[in-house]
């Protein structure tokens, strides 16, 4: 930068000498190595542009990543402060881009189930499409691929748009196990037909997939991620101190007043206060 500014210093009190524009177009000249200016831009600093172009490269791509990061934190924040009900998901520790997800079901054909899944969001998320939910414990549902565990999301996401949340696709997983809707478009084809011709040998392999997701509870984990979600089975020395803790009833607190009050006892006028003379 400071030889093109000595450059361009020169070339300007030599220019300031001579009034013709001929002058400023002869070989060697500033502005004849320069290309046309079509951005409004002075020529040194598009000259300046071109030098640093590489680096700005670089700062653009690793920006890129900084917003894409700050998209799925914002995404894990929606998802903490909606009212989830038995569903715990949380990104893993060495790829955002993958969440582990244990779903407790607490009614429907699907009850005492605790079925284990991933998601994985595309590449380029906010864009590249819907999200990808795989189930790790087979479970017999017309919407769950019953080779992959690859839950079928097209029937309620058709089209993942910028403005659709992760939260909102988790909600659907508690939705999908706990009411089975014989109209959802099936890609276990066994099981919609099933759901629809055989409702008791349905629920049959339905309560199947319950105590096979129950015997793999406290299987040890298939990855070194310390965010993979565990379970231990109860031990009576080291959880019933906490579970006595938790059923133990609050003591009332006796004659204690709680909060504030702006009315002065003995009226029931709001902001009151004594007289003074």
């Amino acid at each position: 930068m400071r030889i093109l500014n000595n450059v361009f210093e020169s070339y300007s009190i030599r220019d300031q000498d001579e009034d013709t524009e001929d002058n400023f177009k002869r070989q060697g000249s500033f502005r004849k190595l320069l290309p046309a200016n079509t951005n409004g831009d002075s020529q040194l600093s598009m000259s300046a542009k071109m030098i640093e172009r590489p680096n700005l490269l670089q700062n653009n791509k690793e920006y890129r990543v900084f917003l894409q990061e700050h998209s799925i934190l914002f995404e894990y924040k929606m998802v903490c402060i909606q009212d989830l009900k038995g569903i715990y998901v949380i990104p893993s520790a060495q790829n955002s881009f993958l969440w582990f997800g244990v779903q407790f079901v607490r009614q429907g054909i699907y009850q005492g189930g605790v079925f284990r899944f991933t998601i994985t969001l595309p590449p380029n998320f906010p864009d590249g499409g819907c999200p990808k939910v795989v189930f790790q414990t087979n479970v017999f549902h017309p919407l769950i691929n019953p080779d992959s565990g690859e839950l079928y999301l097209a029937w309620n996401f058709p089209e993942w748009k910028r403005t659709n949340r992760v939260w909102s696709l988790i909600q659907f997983i508690t939705k999908i196990l706990t009411k089975v809707d014989s109209k959802m478009t099936p890609i276990n084809q066994v099981a919609a037909a099933l759901l629809e011709t055989d409702v008791e040998k349905f629920q049959k392999l339905a309560k199947e997939s319950v105590k096979n997701s129950l015997s793999q509870v406290y299987d040890p984990p298939p990855t070194d991620d310390p965010h993979y979600i565990t379970f231990s089975p109860y031990d009576n020395d080291l959880h019933d101190p906490i579970k006595e803790e938790i059923y133990q009833p609050k003591e009332e607190r006796e004659n204690k007043t709680v909060g504030f009050s702006w009315v002065q006892p003995g009226s029931l006028q709001p902001f009151s206060k004594s007289e003074t003379r």
